[in-house]
């Protein structure tokens, strides 16, 4: 008895919860696919999106897998990751997670952008060139890493022109007002050098120099 009570709760939940077109020749075909709404994208190309997504149309919504729609758009510039929900009866949501894009790397060549986990799209679009731009050898290694020193101490990023990374590990930072920073290779002096710059880029007796040297432990040399 109590069996058949919540079979029948079950159904009249289910049954007032959707609505249903009994014109339908089967129960199967009231649950095909036919919209997808994609959520959170900005520099993704949603037509790409959903070109791609257009071969899981008008098929039974139960049946599709979450990965193997996945799979068909992780590849794509931008997206870092994405999120999938079933709306019963007809829709899938999809929330991409975009790769953040911190600086743009420069080679003789070509340009390519960098996230800050140190992943490459290599298609340059032109909207983040107001970034900073990166020069070095295989700069997306040690970027990150130096990008996250950076904000630890708040170093205020919108300053900042190009880096340039040496193979012996160390950094020289170009503001765009001109001055040049030069880092030791030792990370814990960069933190104290960066920070020592902090304290006196505002300062006016600094205006006049461009160049503020830190590669000498305990020691700027100013030019």
């Amino acid at each position: 008895m109590k069996k058949n009570f919540f079979w029948w709760l079950f159904l009249l939940i289910f049954l007032t919860t959707f609505y249903f077109d009994f014109s339908k020749t089967s129960l199967s075909e009231f649950f095909i696919i036919k919209n997808f709404e994609i959520k959170n994208t900005e520099n993704t190309d949603i037509d790409l999106v959903y070109s791609k997504l257009e071969k899981f149309k008008y098929n039974n919504i139960f049946l599709i897998n979450n990965d193997e729609i996945a799979t068909s758009i992780t590849n794509l510039d931008f997206v870092k990751d994405i999120g999938i929900k079933k709306i019963y009866p007809d829709k899938i949501e999809i929330n991409i997670n975009e790769h953040k894009i911190i600086a743009v790397i420069s080679n003789k060549e070509n340009k390519y952008m960098l996230s800050k986990e140190g992943y490459i799209i290599e298609n340059y679009n032109d909207k983040f060139k107001s970034l900073p731009i990166i020069y070095g050898k295989n700069t997306e290694n040690y970027f990150p890493h130096f990008y996250k020193l950076l904000n630890d101490i708040n170093f205020n990023l919108n300053k900042i022109k190009y880096f340039k990374y040496f193979e012996s590990n160390r950094w020289d930072i170009f503001l765009k007002d001109g001055k040049l920073i030069k880092l030791s290779s030792k990370e814990h002096e960069v933190k104290e050098s960066l920070a020592s710059f902090i304290a006196i880029y505002s300062g006016k007796k600094f205006e006049q120099y461009k160049i503020f040297d830190f590669r000498v432990k305990n020691q700027l040399i100013l030019k």
